[in-house]
């Protein structure tokens, strides 16, 4: 990113309804850490967009991309050579051709290859401006994600004292002040902008905040992020910073149980915050360990607070019963609607903070071993000195619960008054991320009008789903109004997320909602009738050029089916999950390989362990997997394992989740023991050898 000075706009101590307009200017270099950096997925294509020419050399593999800032479209290419090389080509002066010249530099890291560039966002109404993008490209997969945000930062003086301001594109679509954006202001005048998602000094763009005695709102923002005007508001609390060193929130909850619970009623314990939902994968798998956490220090003065985000009170006590846990519980039933997620302004899931016996946080997000060590610590003396927070996520990551479902409902819907009908929703997941149990439900209506939720299951990375949604007329007549409600969750690594998303629908006195138009069977068997009359009648030469035009008819029909139909979904859902497509992840040509380090480390492994290798003989990477395995089984004879055609035992592979959404992910490999898949070839050494190590 081109470094520049930071423009700094001096003005006059704010007073009375007097705003301030603030010049901002590209942040320097290395001024703000990884929260200023927005990151979002995006699919690749076999084919581009726009008509775009490539004159570089041959590839085995190609997947196209486009990159949208502000008006202004850009074509790119990632290609793979027939040696095995990966390179990215960016159309950065739009003139449709990609010349070799206009190749970009990439760093290949841990199973991922990064190019960087500098590309120009054009607004529809302000100056270009030049725009830093990362495309990083996880090896074998059907899509990237793209980084960048373009960091805006400047100074404004309250009361005599300066205030950084940095501005963020957090959506990444080159304009300033959209849906998406966000910026951070240091408040406390610490000299250190916290703008992590949960920080206390980051913002919305509807978000007031304050500095001193003084609050402020955005009352407008420049779509170059040039300027932006700060307009006086009514006095806004500021927020508390949930950091360590710093007292932890006070809260007063109902418990599950009934019964009343206040933070300050645990003070002289060391307390752990545990806010999860029986929803969260990576929640339930570390809640074996927490009770035995709990059972082990319990006595000595440790407790727990659960603070769950479920929506369903009955899977939430199904879970309370099962394992028995023996500490407090509050629910709401609000998911990230929860008072105290909104409180401690949690945006994934599992997240937990550690306090010592004074009540003030000293870590955060810690889970096993880490964990148990640092509740032994501060029970046995408790510190006063502030620790590191726990290090953050490594990319990908993202920063806020943001939706991953983009909802497409009718404009309005014809409705026949008395009658029952129903109008179709579709759905399309945006993100290489499965939305899983995603629901749907007709809100605010009338009286007088019903309409049943319908549980539509999971939508997988890139997939599509059209759902009819059912409406009964009962006393109700339109025109009226409703609100379409769904409810999901998706998880990014050991981070869950769950999501309410809403879309407004009319309804209209009328004729039923139209659906689209496509190839109706019965006029394929009409025409095949027809087809067959004429090939009894006709003789000779004739009879040859009819049944070429059934054959003719019959492709065509059969194309455009399996273009329109599932063949389109299959390959979204293969694109993403399937680590070995035809097209998505190339043979592995290297032998399979265990470094030293690697035989020591499974030389030392003293447990018993069989792996489980599911692949199909469709599938590229599958014989490096098998091969990868059997060296490890070589390695310890402790370690066994089975080959297993995914294909052939449709049954065992579902049983064992290699099956989703109707399409088979290989190579993977299950841990018995654990009941852990590894999907893909990428570090595949080294998550057996994590998994190995969750074997007790």
């Amino acid at each position: 990113m081109r470094t520049t000075a930071v423009v700094l706009l001096v003005c006059a101590a704010l007073g009375g309804t007097v705003g301030q307009e603030v010049r901002l200017a590209p942040a320097p270099d290395g001024a703000h850490e990884d929260w200023a950096q927005a990151l979002a997925p995006l699919r690749l294509r076999a084919t581009p967009t726009q008509d775009v020419r490539f004159e570089g050399p041959p590839l085995a593999l190609a997947q196209w991309g486009e990159i949208a800032l502000g008006t202004a479209r850009y074509v790119f290419l990632l290609g793979v050579r027939d040696e095995g090389a990966v390179d990215l080509w960016v159309d950065a002066d739009r003139d449709m051709r990609l010349l070799p010249e206009e190749t970009v530099a990439g760093t290949r890291g841990a199973g991922q290859i990064t190019w960087t560039f500098e590309l120009l966002a054009t607004p529809a109404d302000s100056e270009a401006y030049p725009y830093q993008v990362t495309v990083l490209w996880p090896e074998g997969r059907g899509y990237v994600y793209l980084l960048g945000g373009a960091p805006r930062h400047g100074e404004f003086v309250v009361d005599g004292t300066r205030a950084t301001f940095v501005l963020v594109d957090g959506d990444l679509d080159g304009v300033f002040g959209t849906k998406g954006d966000f910026y951070a202001v240091d408040v406390d005048g610490d000299g250190v902008v916290h703008g992590d998602p949960d920080g206390h000094e980051r913002f919305a763009l509807g978000e007031a905040f304050t500095v001193g005695e003084r609050s402020f709102r955005l009352a407008r923002v420049s779509p170059d992020g040039v300027v932006v005007e700060l307009a006086p508001t009514a006095y806004v609390p500021p927020k508390p910073p949930l950091l360590p060193g710093h007292p932890a929130p006070e809260f007063s909850v109902i418990t599950f149980a009934g019964d009343p619970l206040a933070l300050s009623d645990l003070r002289g314990k060391v307390v752990l915050i545990d806010f999860w939902a029986t929803w969260c994968g990576p929640c339930m798998a570390e809640l074996p360990h927490l009770l035995d956490l709990y059972a082990a220090y319990r006595d000595e003065g440790f407790e727990i607070v659960g603070l769950s985000l479920d929506t369903s009170e009955r899977d939430l006590q199904a879970i309370l019963s099962m394992p028995g846990i023996p500490w407090p519980v509050a629910f709401e039933g609000r998911s990230w609607d929860n008072s105290l997620a909104q409180l401690y302004r949690v945006y994934q899931i599992p997240t937990s903070y550690l306090l010592d016996r004074e009540g003030v946080i000293r870590y955060r997000d810690l889970q096993g071993e880490q964990l148990e060590r640092r509740v032994s610590e501060l029970l046995a003396a408790p510190r006063v000195e502030a620790p590191l927070a726990a290090a953050p996520l490594a990319l990908p990551t993202v920063g806020s619960p943001q939706p991953i479902l983009d909802l497409a409902v009718p404009a309005e819907v014809g409705l026949a008054p008395g009658a029952a009908d129903s109008f179709p929703v579709k759905l399309t997941n945006t993100s290489p991320y499965d939305a899983e149990e995603v629901t749907i439900t007709l809100t605010d209506l009338p009286a007088g009008v019903t309409a049943p939720p319908i549980e539509v299951g999971t939508i997988a990375g890139f997939g599509e789903r059209e759902v009819e949604v059912a409406v009964q007329l009962v006393g109700a007549a339109p025109p009226f109004s409703g609100t379409i409600e769904i409810v999901y969750h998706y998880c990014i690594g050991d981070s869950c997320f769950q999501i309410r998303d809403v879309a407004g629908v009319s309804f209209a006195l009328g004729e039923s909602t139209p659906r689209p138009s496509g190839i109706p069977v019965w006029w394929l068997l009409v025409a095949l009738g027809i087809g067959l009359v004429l090939a009894v009648v006709v003789r000779g030469r004739a009879l040859f050029v009819v049944a070429l035009v059934l054959v003719a008819v019959a492709g065509a029909s059969l194309a455009v089916g399996i273009f329109r139909g599932q063949a389109t979904q299959a390959w979204r859902i293969a694109s993403v999950l399937c680590t070995a497509c035809v097209g998505i992840e190339e043979a592995r040509a290297e032998g399979p390989t265990l470094s030293a380090a690697a035989r020591d480390a499974l030389a030392a492994f003293s447990a018993s362990a069989h792996l489980v290798v599911f692949y199909t003989p469709w599938c590229k990477s599958c014989p490096y997997a098998k091969a990868l395995v059997a060296e490890v089984g070589r390695a310890n004879p402790r370690i066994t394992y089975e080959l297993v055609d995914a294909d052939q035992d449709r049954a065992r592979s579902e049983e064992a989740g290699v099956v989703q959404s109707g399409k088979v992910i290989v190579p993977a490999v299950l841990v018995a023991e654990t009941g852990r898949v590894l999907f893909g070839t990428s570090d595949l050494v080294a998550r057996i050898l994590a998994a190995l190590g969750e074997i007790r």
